[in-house]
Formats: C-alpha cells, sequence, structure tokens
C-alpha cells in the first residue's frame, strides 16, 4: 500500500465521513448504505468534524490501531493544512448486508486544493483508493467498525470506476 503522509489522514477524513446518514430517501433507489456514502463525501467536502466523528463507531480501529480520538484530531490538523478537498465517489459495491452489518467496497478518488480545476494543466486526476469497510447500522445510522484501503492506480480501478472518472477529468485521459 502506497501511502504518504498527508494521503494517510485524508483517507482518516474520507473513513470519518463515508457514513454520514441523513435518512433522506432516493428516487434513484440507492441503498441506505450509498446514500450515506454520497452524503458523507458532501459532507468532508464542506469540512464539518463533526458530522465526520459521529459516524465512526466508539470502539473503531482501523488497521493502523487509531482510535476514533486520533481521528478527531488528524481530521482537525488536516482540515487546518487544506482548506478545501475534492472527494469523487466513483463506484460503490455492496458485498454482504445481513442484520445490520455489511461489506462495502467502494471505490473514491479525491484530491486537496484546486486539484480538479488544475487537472488540464498538470494532466492529474488525483489520487484513487478502493476501501473496504464493514459497518454496523446503529440507532444514529451507519457507522465504521473497520476499513481496509489502499492506494490503486488508475489501470486497477473497476471498469464502472474508471468510466466515471473519464468522465469527471475528459481531458486527463
Amino acid at each position: 500500500m502506497k501511502t504518504s503522509g498527508y494521503i494517510n489522514f485524508i483517507i482518516t477524513i474520507i473513513i470519518s465521513s463515508l457514513f454520514f446518514l441523513t435518512g433522506c430517501s432516493s428516487s434513484d433507489k440507492r441503498s441506505d448504505i450509498e446514500i450515506a456514502i454520497y452524503n458523507a463525501a458532501d459532507a468532508a467536502t464542506n469540512s464539518d468534524v463533526e458530522k465526520f466523528m459521529r459516524f465512526i463507531d466508539f470502539d473503531y480501529l482501523d488497521e493502523r490501531e487509531r482510535t476514533k480520538d486520533i481521528i478527531r484530531e488528524k481530521v482537525e490538523n488536516y482540515l487546518n493544512r487544506f482548506r478545501v478537498i475534492s472527494i469523487n465517489i466513483l463506484n460503490i459495491k455492496t458485498v454482504k448486508n445481513v442484520n445490520d452489518k455489511a461489506e462495502v467496497i467502494t471505490e473514491i478518488n479525491f484530491s486537496h486544493g484546486l486539484g480538479k480545476m488544475l487537472s488540464k494543466i498538470i494532466r492529474s486526476a488525483g489520487e484513487s483508493y478502493r476501501f473496504r469497510l464493514n459497518v454496523i447500522k446503529k440507532a444514529r445510522g451507519w457507522v465504521v467498525k473497520k476499513a481496509e484501503w489502499e492506494w490503486i492506480s488508475i489501470d486497477e480501478l473497476y471498469p464502472e470506476s474508471l468510466k466515471v472518472l473519464r468522465e469527471l477529468f475528459p481531458d486527463t485521459f
């Protein structure tokens, strides 16, 4: 897994925000989990730390043994450094959803600053990651219980994700 310090921090933000569930319904038949992911991406781009933290399980522990308190600190530090982030959900696959526990795979593309606007100049579409998430549904909605992620190259994206990325960054490919 290739990650730098700021990429790890962005990943922490995304995990923290991925399951912000607003309880709204969807006219295009998205599942509650998918709605949560899209709403979370929106919350992350708006830098709302409180919304991020509400949807991390109290005993969350990631693969690097970061706790909920450590995530909060990292999120706050990152948002103080980078005021603008861009998050694009490329694909969401709910692998298993049984008894209020789900396994989700999602591919996400993100950048900080003016990455999307500068993509034409520097021919970059940001960084892409594949997340494997174990989530549980609690009274307050879906929360992240465990997460694993890896940086993926453009060649490793699922075909449906690559299609979305090409639509977002037509001059980059």
